[in-house]
C-alpha cells in the first residue's frame, strides 16, 4: 500500500491575490507616509514663518509705539512703496528678477481679474493679505526712542532714525553667499541722528538717496538709511526670506457719539496726492508745501498702522532661488512674472498686525 504524499503549495490565483493585497497595502502605506511628510513639512514651514513674523512685528511695534514727532516743518515719518530695486544701492540682481509690475497690487486696477470682492470695489483696494507692496516692499523710516539693540551703545533710548526695507542680499558679506530677500532694520545712533538732523524728507533730508553721505547700502557693513562706514550705527537683517513688507496708515476720525472710524492716508488709493505718480508715498509733516495739492490730513502723523509681512518657507526660498537662477522654467500657461508669484504665494505665509501709534513730542 502506497503512502499518501502531501503536495502543499500556492495556486496561481492565490499568488495573484497575495500580490494584489501586498501592492494595495504598499500603496496605502506610501500614501499615508506622503501625507505625514507633507503635513510635517507644512507644519514646520508654518512654525518657521510664524516665529520670524512675530519677531519682525514685535520689533516694528516697539519702534512705532516709541515714535516721536514735532510740528517744525520737517518730515518725522516717511513711507515709500519701492517699485524697483534701486533704493538700497546694493540689490543683487538675478537672472529672473522679482517682477516689477506684478509686485504692485495696491488699487483695484492692479488686480489682473475683474474685482469680485465688494471691498475692492468700494474702497478701491483689496485685502491687505493679498496686497503687494512693490519689488522692495515699503521703505518705512521714522524717529523713535525705542531701546537700542546694541549693548555697547551708551545713550540708551535717545531719539534715533530707524528704517525698514527689503534688500536681496547675501546672508553673509562673502561674494559667494547666496542672495536672499531680507528685511533690514537700520538703527542710527542718537549721536549720528543729532548730527544728521531730524528730517526724513527724501530730497532735502539727510537720510535720502541724494544726501551728501551717498546712496544707502545694506550691511552687513553699512546702514541702509545712513551711510557712515566708521560710525557705530546698528544695522542688521531682522529675517531672511521676507519677500514683501507693507503698511497701511490711518487717522482716527471721531464723531459726536464718541466713537470713530479709521481714515486711510497711506497708500493714497484715491490718488488725491501728487507727490508720486500713484500716491504711494507718505511724508508726515505739517509743511503742506511738500505736496502740490494741499490736504493736511495727507501729511499727518498716523495714529494707527497696519503692518503686513510675507515670508517664504525654507522650501519656498529654495524654489524661488532656483527659478531666479534659471534652473527651472515657467510651465506652459504662465508668464515669467506670473510664475514668480505663483511660486511665492504657494510657499509663503502672510502675517498682519494692527498697531496703535501714540507719538510723543520733543
Amino acid at each position: 500500500m502506497k503512502a499518501k504524499t502531501n503536495c502543499s503549495g500556492f495556486t496561481l490565483l492565490e499568488l495573484l491575490v497575495a500580490v494584489s493585497v501586498t501592492a494595495l497595502l504598499a500603496a496605502m502605506l506610501l500614501n499615508i507616509t506622503s501625507q505625514v511628510v507633507t503635513t510635517q513639512t507644512e507644519a514646520s514651514g508654518d512654525l518657521e514663518t510664524n516665529q520670524a513674523a512675530q519677531f519682525i512685528l514685535d520689533r516694528v511695534q516697539e519702534d512705532l509705539q516709541c515714535a516721536v514727532y514735532r510740528n517744525d516743518g520737517n518730515v518725522w515719518l516717511a513711507a515709500t512703496i519701492l517699485e524697483d530695486s534701486l533704493n538700497s544701492g546694493a540689490w543683487v540682481q538675478a537672472e529672473q528678477n522679482k517682477p516689477a509690475t506684478a509686485s504692485v497690487r495696491i488699487t483695484a486696477e492692479d488686480w489682473e481679474d475683474e474685482p469680485s470682492d465688494e471691498t475692492l470695489v468700494t474702497n478701491n483696494q483689496g485685502s491687505l493679505l493679498e496686497s503687494r507692496f512693490g519689488v522692495a516692499g515699503t521703505w518705512l523710516r521714522f524717529f523713535s526712542q525705542a531701546p537700542e539693540l546694541d549693548p555697547a551703545t551708551e545713550n540708551k533710548g535717545g531719539v534715533r532714525a530707524v528704517g525698514y526695507q527689503i534688500v536681496r542680499y547675501g546672508l553673509t558679506g562673502a561674494d559667494t553667499s547666496k542672495p536672499r530677500y531680507q528685511l533690514f532694520r537700520s538703527d542710527v545712533t542718537a549721536k549720528e541722528t543729532f548730527e544728521a538732523g531730524y528730517d526724513m524728507h527724501p530730497a532735502s533730508g539727510a537720510y535720502g538717496a541724494n544726501a551728501k553721505e551717498g546712496v544707502r547700502t545694506p550691511k552687513n557693513i553699512l546702514n541702509p538709511i545712513f551711510n557712515d562706514v566708521d560710525g557705530p550705527s546698528t544695522d542688521f537683517s531682522l529675517a531672511a526670506n521676507v519677500i514683501d513688507f507693507g503698511i497701511r496708515a490711518y487717522l482716527i476720525e471721531k464723531n459726536d457719539e464718541g466713537t470713530g472710524l479709521l481714515r486711510q492716508i497711506f497708500p493714497d488709493v484715491n490718488a488725491t496726492s501728487t507727490s508720486s505718480s500713484s500716491g504711494y508715498e507718505l511724508l508726515a509733516t505739517n509743511n503742506v508745501n511738500y505736496r502740490t495739492k494741499p490736504n493736511s490730513s495727507l501729511y499727518a502723523f498716523p495714529e494707527v498702522v497696519d503692518v503686513m509681512v510675507r515670508i517664504l518657507t525654507t522650501e519656498g526660498a529654495s524654489a524661488i532661488s532656483a527659478y531666479e537662477q534659471g534652473l527651472i522654467k515657467a510651465p506652459e500657461g504662465f508668464s515669467a512674472e506670473e510664475y514668480w508669484w505663483e511660486l511665492a504665494e504657494r510657499n509663503s505665509e502672510v502675517y498682519v498686525r494692527r498697531i496703535r501709534v501714540l507719538p510723543s513730542g520733543i
